[in-house]
């Protein structure tokens, strides 16, 4: 175990490992951002070369910390989640059809759950 947590944690290796949270909700957040720079610099751009592109990058990410970036609201307490209970909808083609005449039964007198036949 220490030998594998030794090479794991290994800087100079290519690939990093990085052992997240059971709770990342952080990374929703990481998400956000990634998902406003390709929206706002990389869907449409233009770029003539990579350095062009990180200055647009670096550009666009100075605006952003300006103008719209603020706090996160944390809501996050640290305690699982509780289960919502089931709700009581049923699904249209889950339902029972009834015919008129049980219909007609069931608002005046209560179901037995048999219908009735005529002899």
């Amino acid at each position: 175990m220490a030998t594998r947590l030794e090479f794991l944690s290994d800087l100079s290796h290519r690939i990093r490992f990085v052992y997240l949270p059971k709770h990342s909700s952080w990374l929703n957040q990481i998400e956000i951002v990634f998902g406003i720079i390709h929206r706002k610099v990389l869907r449409g751009g233009n770029f003539t070369s990579v350095a062009d592109l990180e200055s647009q990058l670096c550009e666009f990410m100075d605006y952003y910390n300006r103008t719209m970036a603020h706090p996160f609201a944390w809501t996050y307490t640290g305690k699982p989640v509780q289960k919502q209970r089931r709700a009581s909808f049923v699904a249209p083609h889950r339902q029972i059809k009834l015919c008129k005449s049980q219909r007609l039964a069931k608002t005046t007198a209560p179901c037995t759950g048999i219908s009735r036949m005529r002899h």
